[in-house]
């Protein structure tokens, strides 16, 4: 779960990019702007507070702080340093959003077009923008085709659980549904982390 205190900012930054976006004749958006929205939300999952400062989640000490853990995932990291760089750390894991982003963006716009106001925007990405990490093995379980082996869930979600996110019913929506369904378990030590936890920095 990302951290209430950014994302009412993230929903009016969003707003205001959905204002001043042109729509070209497909009905989409032009100029890069959908990309912008895109990259915004993402890193939305990195950002939290320590010590009443804006903080990004960049080192493998604060992920285990923060951040959720597959089991196989957990294993693996149990044996790197603590001061590990996450960006540098891609070959053992993977950060994984749960939502994929282009659909939490897709969301996001349709509730700017019907109106929400920035608060049910922040509500909204404050329950499914989230990062948990997997390891490199686990991520084509997702990302793969039924055919080549996966689940075909790299910019899906499960038809049931769209309907209800589409009805803004955050309640029914089981954010953790492609793990699920790909047999991806979090690991316990790691079931509580949240961009909200507290955090003792080193001294």
């Amino acid at each position: 779960m990302s951290n209430s205190k950014f994302t009412l900012a993230t929903a009016k930054i969003l707003r205001s990019l959905y204002e001043v976006s042109a729509l070209n004749s497909k009905g989409q958006f032009c100029n890069g702007w959908e990309y912008r929205c895109k990259n915004l939300v993402s890193e939305l999952a990195y950002f939290t507070e320590i010590e009443d400062k804006v903080h990004f989640v960049c080192y493998l000490r604060e992920a285990k702080t923060f951040c959720k853990f597959s089991e196989a995932a957990w294993s693996i990291v149990q044996g790197q340093p603590d001061n590990t760089y996450l960006r540098e750390n891609k070959g053992a894991t993977h950060g994984e959003h749960i939502v994929p982003i282009s659909l939490v963006q897709r969301i996001a716009f349709k509730m700017l077009s019907e109106g929400a106001s920035d608060e049910k925007i922040a509500n909204m990405l404050s329950n499914l923008v989230e990062i948990v990490f997997i390891t490199k093995n686990e991520k084509p379980l997702l990302d793969l085709s039924i055919r080549s082996g996966g689940y075909g869930l790299k910019i899906a979600m499960p038809p049931e659980w769209n309907q209800d996110v589409f009805n803004h019913d955050w309640s029914k929506a089981n954010r953790y549904a492609r793990l699920e369904i790909a047999g991806i378990k979090l690991a316990q030590a790691t079931i509580n982390n949240s961009l909200n936890s507290n955090f003792t920095p080193i001294s």
